[in-house]
């Protein structure tokens, strides 16, 4: 995938230069006041493990690292993550009606993960679809919002195409940048594996989505079917 080169190009001439993009919210996360909510897809416990695996062989302390189960893949930013996150919620019975409905008709769908790569600021796992489901999947997400009149609301940040994992961002410049790009071009083929997506998930969140901060709001299963369950989280202040 272009994208995941052209961010491996970006983050290697930092990384030469030893100027990272540090993430000035990190040193005092907890006073971070950024929500969103966002569709996302957790990694099967296969691809999981391995990526666990991976991180712990990463020799590059001082950073910022996720935990397992804060790692995901995210298919759509619905909200995008801001301290004024409440005023976005004025249209949200329309939009979850909306998102039970499209994801009602969609099924499962493969993706493959394969090498790491890393921008300025972070380093992930690639993600790459298998077949057409994902990008189906967002394709009719964003229609869908935009023949509604909700098309403003998506993408705030930037178009999602990929689907790569975030394990790790920075926040400490002293470190031997030039020693992580050896560490990271190592393993720009290394397979952590495939999974068929058969769930999704509705998330409240952090920027970060930290698992101190997040919620569930809703979990729907790709059958093809109105088949979606509501959980019992909300949106906390």
């Amino acid at each position: 995938m272009q994208i995941y080169e052209q961010l491996w190009r970006e983050a290697t001439a930092a990384f030469a230069r030893s100027e990272p993009q540090l993430d000035p919210h990190l040193p005092d996360k907890i006073h971070d006041r950024r929500r969103g909510v966002s569709l996302a897809l957790r990694p099967s416990a296969a691809v999981l493990d391995r990526v666990r695996a991976f991180s712990d062989r990463l020799d590059f302390p001082g950073q910022y690292v996720y935990r397992p189960e804060e790692l995901h893949v995210t298919v759509l930013s619905i909200i995008s993550g801001s301290a004024e996150w409440r005023q976005e919620f004025r249209e949200w019975p329309a939009y979850r009606a909306l998102l039970r409905r499209v994801l009602s008709r969609h099924g499962p769908f493969k993706l493959g993960f394969r090498g790491v790569t890393a921008s300025p600021g972070a380093i992930m796992i690639q993600g790459f679809p298998l077949d057409d489901g994902l990008p189906r999947l967002r394709a009719d997400l964003r229609r869908s919002f935009a023949q509604a009149g909700f098309g403003s609301q998506l993408d705030r940040r930037y178009a999602i195409s990929s689907a790569h994992i975030t394990f790790m961002r920075f926040c400490r410049a002293q470190a031997d940048w030039p020693r992580l790009t050896a560490q990271l071009q190592a393993h720009r083929q290394t397979d952590f594996g495939e999974m068929t997506v058969q769930t999704i998930e509705l998330v409240w969140c952090d920027w970060y989505a930290s698992a101190r901060t997040a919620r569930i709001l809703e979990t729907y299963a790709l059958t093809n079917q109105a088949a979606s369950r509501a959980a019992t989280a909300q949106p906390k202040g």
